[in-house]
């Protein structure tokens, strides 16, 4: 217990954080993680979730069969252990990553508290034009989408990623029912996609979960750096899913404010653009079962326990960060 009110203790000082964990100690485990499991085929991260659900039954079931016996303190006290270590291993691994500095100080970005009906008109606007002309022939495939974001993110100069360490999940359509596109396992430092997403968000999923992999945990600053990332990509496969996923994010917040505004946008989307948004909802759809929402729920929790108030709704709030970009460089 000592141990894991150290942990508490250090979150409070970002500077700290930033310093001897983020900058310091956290791209040598990461580096370590990748070098030890990113040239496996089959991911690792995965194997340990189901090695730990099935652990989890099995003390589930030692302490009903203890309370039956009367002793069932001592199962009690093995699964607290258990608990203990997860939460220590998670945040050494990667979780005090959520308590560094924001970013925007590195990247000389002042970003706003909220934005106006008239900032997403232009934002919007402007997302929608890129997004109706990067619209490509054809998508690239998974394979392809995996290489490119993890060229972008070899070189990026800030946050290099190297060696790769990017993988399709293994519970390959059962993510589409617990309603996740992708996720990072910090204890294999694996950036996991679910393949089975429709493949015109998997290059911007690809891009988001490799920003987390560089150590951006939290959602709305890994939606940035994963768009800056696609962004720069030759290929417009890459850059129509990050503005596409964008202009999904801006549109559904101007939406809040002035829904006559977020329609016409919508209407105006190209055939393509048009087609892959309805693509989507028909696969939101599909899979929209109590499942997802429990999942949703505990997500929801997990983030606002890890300096994420907003809970899920941390994604949206990357359009703050692109008003912020907008505003300094006129330009997305």
């Amino acid at each position: 217990m000592a141990a894991v009110a150290l942990v508490r203790l250090a979150s409070a000082f970002p500077e700290q954080v930033e310093k001897y964990y983020a900058s310091g100690l956290y791209p040598h485990i990461s580096r370590f993680q990748r070098h030890a499991f990113g040239w496996l085929p089959i991911s690792v991260g995965d194997l340990i979730y189901l090695f730990a659900g099935l652990l989890l039954v099995w003390q589930c079931y030692l302490w009903v069969r203890a309370r039956h016996r009367r002793s069932g303190w001592g199962a009690v006290m093995r699964l607290v252990q258990v608990a203990v270590s997860i939460y220590l291993s998670f945040n050494l691994l990667w979780g005090m990553n959520y308590n560094r500095l924001n970013p925007s100080r590195q990247m000389g970005l002042a970003v706003p508290d909220s934005v106006t009906v008239s900032d997403l008109t232009g934002l919007t606007g402007l997302l929608l034009d890129r997004t109706n002309q990067l619209r490509p022939m054809r998508m690239v495939s998974y394979p392809e989408a995996r290489d490119q974001a993890v060229t972008l993110f070899r070189h990026d100069g800030t946050t290099p990623v190297t060696p790769p360490s990017i993988k399709p999940s293994l519970f390959g359509i059962l993510g589409n029912y617990m309603g996740y596109s992708g996720y990072y396992n910090p204890f294999s430092g694996e950036a996991q996609v679910n393949t089975h997403t429709p493949g015109f968000l998997i290059p911007f999923v690809a891009c988001h979960e490799m920003a987390h992999q560089a150590g951006y945990a939290k959602e709305n600053e890994a939606n940035f750096v994963g768009f800056l990332a696609a962004r720069r990509s030759a290929d417009s496969s890459l850059r129509y899913s990050a503005y596409f996923s964008m202009f999904l994010y801006a549109n559904a917040q101007l939406g809040r404010l002035d829904t006559a505004r977020a329609r016409m946008n919508l209407k105006a989307l190209g055939p393509g653009a048009s087609a892959d948004l309805e693509a989507y909802r028909a696969h939101i759809r599909e899979y929209d079962t109590p499942i997802g929402a429990v999942v949703d729920g505990l997500y929801d929790r997990f983030l606002r326990l890890n300096e994420q108030p907003a809970g899920s709704a941390t994604y949206s709030k990357v359009v703050l960060w692109l008003e912020a970009y907008y505003r300094k460089h006129g330009t997305l």
